[in-house]
């Protein structure tokens, strides 16, 4: 997906290329206090190869997709993962991931992350359901995705151990 007038980054699905640039945008987001990731500074430790393995076994699957938001300077600036299971009573929901760098959250480029995602969903013709897990705490995440129709399913609790506390995990879906 290139510019357009509602929106001045571009979104579009990873390749392997994108290897080096998703490892550095990784370790900065990783390194950014109070986020709402499960990982730790120091903890992501994929390598060029190491990610290029995941993006080319997303790339071969019907139901798993990367897709990347970068900023009209073509700085990679957010993430949008989703990945469904290869069996087949599983293969219609997928599980997504996302985040978006520090300094750009706030503009839209979740909410255009999150759309392209769907986009990808429903083109497929296999996706049916879209899935998540979020932390209890993201009150801002929780609100986008209850404005793109994602239903409230569940609650695992104490899903995350961060900083020396448990959070909860609210289970969040939508339908296709």
């Amino acid at each position: 997906m290139k510019p357009s007038s509602r929106y001045p980054w571009a979104i579009r699905e990873a390749t392997e290329a994108d290897a080096p640039a998703m490892i550095a945008y990784m370790r900065h987001l990783t390194a950014e206090s109070g986020i709402y990731i499960p990982w730790t500074p120091g903890e992501f430790t994929l390598t060029v190869a190491d990610e290029e393995t995941v993006i080319a076994r997303h790339r071969a699957r019907l139901n798993a997709v990367i897709l990347l938001a970068f900023s009209p300077d073509d700085h990679l600036i957010g993430l949008w993962n989703a990945l469904g299971s290869e069996r087949q009573a599983l293969r219609h929901a997928i599980e997504f991931g996302m985040s978006v760098a520090q300094e750009h959250r706030g503009h839209g480029v979740g909410g255009a992350l999150l759309e392209a995602g769907l986009a990808w969903a429903a083109s497929t013709e296999l996706v049916s359901r879209v899935e998540l897990q979020v932390y209890r705490e993201n009150a801002a995440a929780i609100h986008l995705y209850q404005k793109h129709g994602f239903e409230h399913e569940g609650c695992r609790r104490r899903a995350f151990y961060q900083n020396g506390r448990y959070y909860d995990a609210l289970l969040m879906a939508r339908l296709l």
